[in-house]
């Protein structure tokens, strides 16, 4: 029998996960995921005590949502990206992994670590996905085959190709009938500071954010585009400024969808320029 990993990174989610939804495409295989906290790497990176405290949250529902499908969550805690290459070899040979899976992350540091990951694995097939955007980078270029570098033509231009086609969309996975999970999940806490957040505002919960994401749509928050984007689950997370009022919704909806997109093209430019 086959054993595939899934590294979950920033994508604490079951709905619409490329990483997770080829891991569990094989029905014999068993399927184990694994998260990585790496404290030192994210001070060094200024990540606000808040967002720890939110991605802690998220950790645990996502750890309980896998244990329902026969999914254990591996949590592993590190100084850094550099000690977290080790980490996964040494998950990859502990469990006989024969297959990784993990979504892209564009960032300059994350993206040297991938390519050290998949070099300390020669005999393991390391499969990424772009899932944190509906297209991905280099997906939308000037005629001249060159990024865009402002805006405004980079959201009409991403519009079209929208229109043109939607990416494929994946469901939660299936449970696993091979799977099996210890009913007593010890709970997940990280060592970095943490400061409350608004669970009202920001939930953490997979199905609270899906039943946010409705409600934005259905408020008119789709502008033009509702029936074609935002009435979609989109990829990675979607954050509502609370300093928004309702009515700016529709005209600024499309360039919630739209601006990561562009944000983490830069970023994948940049990094691919060195």
């Amino acid at each position: 029998m086959s054993t595939h990993l899934v590294w979950f990174r920033r994508d604490l989610r079951l709905h619409d996960n490329l990483a997770l939804a080829a891991a569990c495409r094989h029905r014999t295989a068993r399927v184990v995921a694994l998260f990585i906290s790496t404290p030192e790497q994210w001070a060094n990176h200024t990540m606000s005590p808040r967002q720890a405290a939110f991605i802690q949250v998220q950790l645990n529902a996502l750890q309980q949502a896998l244990a329902e499908k026969g999914i254990p969550l591996l949590f592993e805690e590190v100084d850094d990206f550099t000690a977290s290459i080790e980490t996964v070899k040494s998950v990859c040979e502990k469990h006989d992994v024969s297959h990784l899976f993990y979504n892209y992350q564009y960032e300059v540091n994350e993206r040297e670590r991938d390519a050290a990951v998949e070099k300390a694995l020669p005999h393991i097939v390391c499969e990424g996905f772009d899932d944190s955007v509906i297209l991905p980078p280099g997906a939308v270029m000037t005629g001249n085959h060159e990024m865009y570098k402002v805006f405004t033509p980079f959201k009409n231009a991403w519009l079209k190709r929208l229109k043109e086609g939607m990416p494929e969309c994946v469901s939660a996975p299936a449970r696993r009938e091979n799977g099996i999970v210890s009913s007593a999940l010890l709970p997940i806490n990280l060592h970095y500071p943490q400061q409350e957040f608004d669970p009202v505002l920001f939930p953490a919960e997979e199905k609270a954010a899906i039943a946010r994401l409705r409600q934005f749509c259905q408020q008119g928050g789709g502008g033009s585009m509702k029936n074609d984007v935002t009435s979609r689950p989109l990829r990675g997370p979607v954050v509502y400024p609370p300093v928004w009022r309702p009515a700016a919704y529709h005209r600024a909806s499309v360039c919630i969808v739209c601006w990561p997109n562009s944000h983490r093209r830069s970023k994948a430019a940049r990094a691919a320029s060195g």
